[in-house]
């Protein structure tokens, strides 16, 4: 297990912040809001009044600050209308799967502070990497069209934004310590300086561990947030901006429905570890990974920066600048078991594989410790100007990133004791080797990807102010430049014998762009009723593992042919229509949705190529129904609920042989159920506060054909909270107990194990789809004081 220590540069800047005397606060902070007291003036926290003209929906810091300390961000967001959310674990510190309106997280734009965070490659977003929750003031989704300014090329859906909270004005040390089951604990610490000045600065650290609720393993994860500002005075501002994660959890394991029948609700990874033969020289050695199911091999080490400086200038009366470089960084992956067979030809990858068991032949098939590991370096800014011109609110802006990202899948020995020299698979010394020196690799490709955007957007107010057109028009364009270096990866199926592999180098390079024109309108029918419409275009490129193992035929170190590229970028056109209502009782809205998706894409069997992988299997629509309400605190009752309705067809039926077809022209897409619900009520009555959700979630397909489906469920989360009658004992400060349940009721459910939206099952007879079981009640308890 990796020892977490913070380093010494982390222990003097805590030192430094924390000098003098600290005193607390009670407003938390944001460019754009400020929110006090929150709690009494919007009850559940899951409401509030939202203007643009397209659906939007918003969990603001008094949701949050209810909810368990660790969860993430695709939990927080579960509530809210056309979200289907799910966690393999109760804490969120595995992460999860998203959907919105059937749109895959991969298929929508995330940004925290602005900087878009989902993975450059195929646009992946792991939440257990981003933002502390008590660092956040706000978490919205825009179910349909992204934004004209999102810094986007993988959203065919809507966007998410994590917007983190400033430092406080006055200085403050905070401390919260949680505890729970399965031995879950969980401290955070955040000191902030106040203002010194014209600056003020926070930072925070956190540290996390808990077990998994079944077999053998434990998640572990630390985390830093920071952030500095500096006011420059006549609104303008310059800040700085950095979270820093280390993940090192191990995996749930995925299964199917005969399976989970088979071995039971709990089953999971077995704790048996598998033992080697005996070496012996001259004579081949023979193991395999079919059977190997270790607990320990399967981990996910993980870690991420991001840094987020920016320069919010008001450069006159009537015109913003605003300046916003960003940089990711990432490097981790998933491991297990494979076997690597050892060799030594000239015809072979390097030349063959070096020994691996130490028999000093190279005649033997050996167990080794993979992984897919993946290195990210991701620089970019955003540059956006708004001009005000009499009833015009113009802006314009330019986006810019090129990613470099390196993916690999080494190998390491693994010893009859379970030993792995290192689970990072980044120390040359301890990888298996190629006869000539180099690591031995089943992936081994660099992918740079460059993408730009220009957009214009004119904010139009007539009749008042009560009429709103916003009309916009953005460029956008990405370009792959992909390279495969020799490797031993390949890519066969069971639809043909066919097969491409990436054994020599190449490359391959892809542009793709489009113009995305937009309009929005609101019109506000009285004070307390606003109409909508709203019609955006939004475009996915295809992820850069398309580009891999494409080689046909080769002689020599020569190639002869190679599989075409056949994926075109995927197209969707959003429209909403709504009307919201707002009163001193409480808000509500209600929107009908219409999606127009094109070139669509999922894993299928191509019959010109001969050979299943990524395609455009047709068009599909989406459409249907969302309604949002909640009501302000009335005698401390408050009460928030969402519905959804939500059709996802197909349109054609999918090739799975060159005169064949699966039937799915007319079936729901895998994991949209068509009916979802929440609802939460909420009591506060002085010091005291009591919350329980439920979130109904329908039947769901698994399969683009619909012949396997997991059945509907309700869960249930109790969150209550004690603001503690200890002010001034020991120094305390708003001294606070928070006592959280999920999943109340204990109910069993399937989760769909459909990570991305471009990776679905065809049919139950192609591959019988895999799920992951829900997490049972878990209960834990947290302690936050300030001084």
């Amino acid at each position: 297990m990796r020892t977490y220590t913070l380093k010494p540069l982390t222990l003097a800047i805590i030192a430094m912040l924390a000098s003098g005397q600290l005193h607390a606060q009670q407003t938390s902070e944001l460019s754009k809001i400020t929110v006090t007291g929150e709690g009494d003036k919007l009850g559940t926290g899951l409401l509030v009044d939202e203007d643009t003209p397209k659906a939007k929906s918003t969990v603001t810091k008094a949701q949050l600050d209810k909810t368990r300390s660790s969860s993430n961000a695709f939990q927080d967001l579960n509530l809210l209308p056309g979200v289907n959310a799910s966690s393999t674990d109760p804490t969120g510190m595995s992460g999860g799967n998203l959907r919105v309106r059937g749109f895959n997280s991969d298929q929508m734009g995330f940004t925290v502070d602005g900087a878009p965070v989902n993975d450059s490659g195929n646009f992946a977003v792991y939440p257990q990497e981003l933002t502390d929750k008590e660092n956040m003031c706000d978490l919205f989704v825009t179910q349909g069209g992204t934004d004209a300014e999102a810094p986007h090329v993988g959203a065919s859906g809507g966007n998410i934004g994590m917007n983190s909270c400033g430092p406080t004005k006055e200085m403050r040390l905070r401390v919260a310590q949680s505890f729970g089951q399965l031995d879950y604990l969980r401290s955070y610490v955040r000191v902030d300086t106040g203002e010194i000045g014209k600056f003020k600065g926070y930072l925070s650290y956190s540290k996390s561990s808990v077990d998994k609720w079944k077999g053998e393993g434990e998640n572990n994860r630390q985390h830093i947030d920071s952030k500095l500002e500096y006011d420059l005075g006549k609104g303008s501002r310059l800040s700085m901006g950095m979270l820093a994660n280390e993940l090192m959890n191990h995996n749930y394991r995925s299964m199917t429905l005969a399976e989970i029948e088979a071995e039971g609700y709990k089953a999971d990874y077995s704790g048996d570890m598998p033992k080697h033969v005996t070496p012996v020289n001259g004579t081949a050695q023979t193991e395999s990974a079919g059977t190997v199911n270790y607990y320990d091999y399967a981990r996910n080490p993980f870690k991420n920066y991001l840094l987020t400086p920016k320069a919010n200038l008001q450069v006159g009366e009537r015109t913003r600048l605003d300046i916003e470089p960003y940089y990711w960084y990432g490097y981790g992956g998933s491991t297990y078991p494979t076997t690597i067979t050892e060799s030594k030809s000239s015809s072979n990858v390097h030349g063959g594989v070096s020994d691996i068991n130490g028999d000093t032949d190279v005649r033997d098939r050996v167990l080794v410790l993979t992984g897919s590991m993946t290195e990210t370096n991701r620089p970019g800014i955003n540059v956006k100007a708004t001009h005000d011109l009499d009833n015009h609110k113009i802006t314009t802006g330019l986006w810019f990133e090129r990613a470099r990202h390196r993916q690999t899948r080494p190998a390491t020995y693994v010893d009859n004791s379970g030993t792995v020299l290192d689970w990072w698979l980044d120390d040359s010394d301890a990888l298996i080797k190629y006869q000539d020196g180099n690591p031995y690799q089943a992936r081994d490709w660099l992918t740079i990807s460059t993408g730009k955007s220009a957009f214009l957007q004119d904010t139009i107010d007539l009749m008042d102010s009560r009429l709103q057109i916003t009309p916009s028009v953005t460029y956008k364009v990405l370009q792959r430049d992909f390279r495969n270096f020799s490797n031993n990866g390949t890519a066969s199926t069971s639809a043909t014998s066919a097969a491409g592999n990436g054994y020599l180098d190449y490359r391959v390079v892809e542009k793709y762009q489009q113009v995305q024109p937009g309009l929005g309108t609101s019109f506000n029918i009285t004070d307390k009723v606003q109409t909508f419409f709203g019609v955006a275009n939004n475009f996915r490129a295809p992820s850069n593992s398309d580009y891999a193992n494409l080689i046909r035929t080769y002689s020599g170190n020569t190639i002869t042919s190679m599989y075409d590229v056949p994926v075109k970028q995927e197209k969707s056109t959003n429209y909403d229509l709504g009307t919201r209502f707002k009163g001193d009782w409480g808000k509500a809205s209600v929107t009908a949705f219409f999606v127009d998706f094109r070139d669509r894409i999922a894993s299928s069997y191509d019959p010109t190529q001969g050979y299943s992988h990524s395609w455009n299997v047709g068009d599909s629509t989406t459409h249907g129904l969302e309604l949002e309400g909640g009501s302000a605190p009335y005698h401390g009752f408050s009460v928030y609920g969402s519905f959804s309705y939500t059709l996802s067809k197909m349109k054609e039926n999918m090739p799975s042989g060159s005169t064949t077809y699966y039937a799915t022209a007319g079936k729901q897409f895998p994991d949209t159920p068509k009916y979802l619900a929440s609802l939460s009520l909420q009591y506060a009555y002085g010091p005291y506060m009591a919350n329980l959700a439920a979130k109904y979630t329908g039947e769901r397909y698994l399969t683009l054909v619909n012949d396997v489906s997991i059945p509907s469920y309700t869960l249930l989360d109790l969150n209550t909270a004690w603001s503690m009658p200890f002010n001034g004992v020991w120094g305390f400060k708003n001294p606070t107990l928070r006592f959280n349940i999920s999943n109340l009721t204990n109910k069993k459910y399937y989760v769909a194990n459909a990570g991305s939206g471009s990776n679905v099952t065809i049919s139950n007879d192609v591959a019988a789809p895999k799920v992951y079981t829900g997490a049972g009640r878990f209960a834990s308890m947290t302690f936050q004081v300030d001084y």
